[in-house]
């Protein structure tokens, strides 16, 4: 073991970092493959890395522009940056590496033969950076929830009107689980919150005209309640 002054740099939260903001980008993708509706979505892999699923949201943002925000290219790009970073952290090779307690202080990438700083500002700064886009990607991920569900809507419409039935079309939403240890709830418990895909009615025209005027219509008054209120007069 490497003593605290000899310490790298904690890769450990690095490597959950990548890997959170990896499952936020599948995430993306699944909420991207709803807009298939009424077809049922292709199915995602689960196990994607980090780079390889923002290439896929990448090369689907190429395609359909109109399903993303106006950040999400800079922001898939900075993932990439991020995420060849981390690799190369991460698979750097010790050049001098104790046999017996392991300390280390040269590193080089085995693939490119450049020398690669570990130190514990480093990891902890680019672990910082994950966190932050990660941050950042729930809001563009929450664009294209908000795109992908208002395609989804205007499609069941177009369904609605063809047959005649109210359409019940599913709505998506990225992340789903979010967890806060009792540090960060404020009173020393833990929480989960869990936000799921609701699905939502969608009328044909003639139908919701009517649903409309029979809302705006005053409710009746029965025979019965208009005597009472004769009767309660002075």
């Amino acid at each position: 073991m490497t003593t605290e002054d000899q310490w790298i740099g904690d890769l450990g939260h690095l490597a959950l970092a990548d890997a959170t903001l990896g499952a936020l980008l599948i995430d993306m993708l699944i909420v991207l493959a709803h807009a298939e509706y009424p077809e049922s979505p292709p199915t995602v892999d689960p196990g994607l890395t980090t780079k390889q699923a923002a290439g896929d949201a990448r090369r689907r943002l190429e395609a359909e522009p109109e399903l993303f925000g106006g950040t999400a290219g800079d922001w898939l790009s900075d993932v990439v940056a991020v995420t060849d970073s981390r690799n190369e952290l991460l698979h750097a090779v010790a050049l001098d590496r104790c046999g017996v307690c392991g300390a280390s202080t040269r590193f080089v990438h085995p693939r490119s033969g450049q020398e690669v700083d570990r130190s514990e500002k480093v990891v902890r700064d680019l672990t910082a950076r994950a966190l932050a886009l990660h941050k950042d990607g729930m809001l563009v991920a929450e664009q294209i929830a908000e795109r992908v569900n208002a395609l989804i809507v205007a499609r069941a419409r177009l369904d609605a009107e063809a047959t005649g039935e109210i359409q019940n079309p599913p709505q998506v939403y990225p992340h789903h689980v979010t967890h806060k240890c009792g540090n960060c709830t404020g009173n020393g418990r833990g929480s989960t919150t869990i936000r799921l895909g609701t699905a939502v009615a969608v009328y044909p025209r003639e139908q919701l005209k009517a649903v409309m005027e029979g809302l705006r219509k005053p409710p009746r008054r029965s025979n019965e309640s208009r005597a009472v209120r004769r009767q309660a007069k002075p």
